[in-house]
């Protein structure tokens, strides 16, 4: 399997290639050349299979190596900067740049992040948003000769790697729902899925492209870009990004919706290519007529407010005693307002205990893990980033001294 730019403009690499990269040299974003279909006697032998199985099943058509075997480690949070610190903390060769958006994230997400102080972990808080903080990320991988001296890697849905894996809770998720497998045409599932930079929903619509009869439903918050662009082909920005309860999906520039419009282009990188850069300058898209009526047949979308996120955590937790997340709390949203005539699975996306504000907000207690109370103990570490600052020459120095530092030490530099 090959991957290519959705932009076209990058020669093909191979998994390794895609993995150990970010954003394609000409600023699109790897996906493979080709997407497998699957059959039913696949899918119904797949329905039997346990979870990481399953996934070892499922990467197994996206890379053409042996899978690494499966260790059992500490759960992580699930949230992309302390997940991507708790892999390699204390690891050699391989250090980690987290950029946290300051002011836009919880205590505890934050202190997840700022409380790891071993030497290969650099954490920098940004007093910008989640869209702010991307555009020094995209300048680094586009000077392709600076990512490529220092081997720079993207541990969030930029990478292709986070997606593959993501396909596979699609697969599950359905499987477990799906009433049965013994019926032609297969019963068909709704998944919901809370949406920000929209890595998710993309790993959905190749899940569906690859045969899975899912019905897709994109839920939003406040920063409706995505529910807009599904319902009226508008993808363009708000004035501002609203912060919301659900601050991980405060995102108005969600970068993983070129990989949905290029696999809906039928792979067509030219035109994808034209649309993107002319968002890119206007930061305003109307999508060409076809093209929106192929994306709304292939996703639903809602948004909620922070009062509908609200009502969906105290109903939740007086019919079924279970504390949402806000983020997971946008989806259960979109189920207690609208009827379902199928199966429905609601993606969770984190645990409610990092969210104190949100739940006291809905008058219900948090119940704290004794490893989430410690963290307001502990140590912690980062480097700030002002307004104004040139972010990205910023972490640029920080970078290069990071590899003088390995040069000294006599080890060299193999990833970061």
């Amino acid at each position: 399997m090959e991957y290519v730019s959705t932009r076209g403009g990058a020669g093909a690499v191979d998994f390794e290639g895609a993995l150990f990269s970010g954003y394609a040299p000409d600023g699109g974003l790897f996906m493979p050349q080709r997407i497998p279909s699957l059959d039913w006697d696949t899918l119904r032998r797949w329905s039997r299979l346990p979870y990481r199985e399953l996934v070892k099943e499922l990467c197994s058509l996206f890379i053409t190596a042996e899978l690494v075997p499966p260790s059992t480690l500490n759960g992580t949070s699930g949230d992309t900067g302390s997940s991507a610190i708790e892999s390699v903390r204390g690891q050699k060769n391989m250090d980690i740049f987290v950029v946290l958006p300051k002011g836009f994230c919880t205590e505890i997400q934050e202190l997840q992040m700022t409380t790891v102080i071993e030497d290969n972990v650099h954490v920098f808080a940004a007093h910008g948003n989640s869209d702010e903080i991307d555009e020094p990320i995209k300048e680094l991988f586009a000077d392709v000769d600076f990512a490529r001296k220092y081997n720079l890697m993207s541990l969030n849905s930029v990478n292709w790697s986070r997606i593959m894996v993501q396909i596979a809770h699609h697969f599950y998720a359905y499987f477990q729902c799906a009433p049965s497998l013994d019926t032609t045409p297969l019963p068909m599932v709704e998944i919901v899925v809370p949406t920000g930079g929209g890595g998710n929903i993309t790993a959905g619509c190749i899940a569906q492209k690859m045969g899975l009869p899912i019905q897709l439903v994109a839920v939003v918050n406040s920063n409706d870009i995505i529910h807009r662009t599904v319902q009226h082909g508008d993808f363009s920005l708000s004035e501002s990004v609203k912060a919301t309860l659900a601050s991980a999906m405060d995102i108005q520039e969600p970068y993983n919706m070129e990989r949905i419009l290029w696999l809906l282009l039928g792979s067509d990188s030219r035109l994808t290519k034209m649309l993107m850069e002319r968002f890119s300058v206007s930061k305003s898209l109307k999508l060409p007529e076809d093209l929106h009526r192929k994306l709304s047949e292939t996703l639903r979308s809602c948004s909620a407010s922070d009062e509908d996120i609200v009502r969906a955590m105290q109903r939740c937790w007086e019919e079924n005693r279970y504390l949402l997340c806000p983020h997971s709390a946008v989806a259960a949203h979109y189920h207690y307002s609208q009827p379902n005539s199928v199966p429905r699975c609601c993606l969770a996306p984190a645990s409610a205990a990092k969210f104190q504000d949100a739940l006291l907000r809905a008058g219900l207690v948090p119940q704290l893990p004794p490893e989430i109370t410690a963290l307001r103990a502990m140590e912690t570490r980062s480097t700030p980033l002002e307004r104004g600052q040139d972010w990205a020459q910023a972490l640029r120095e920080q970078i290069e001294a990071m590899a003088r530092r390995w040069a000294i030490a006599g080890q060299g530099v193999t990833q970061t």
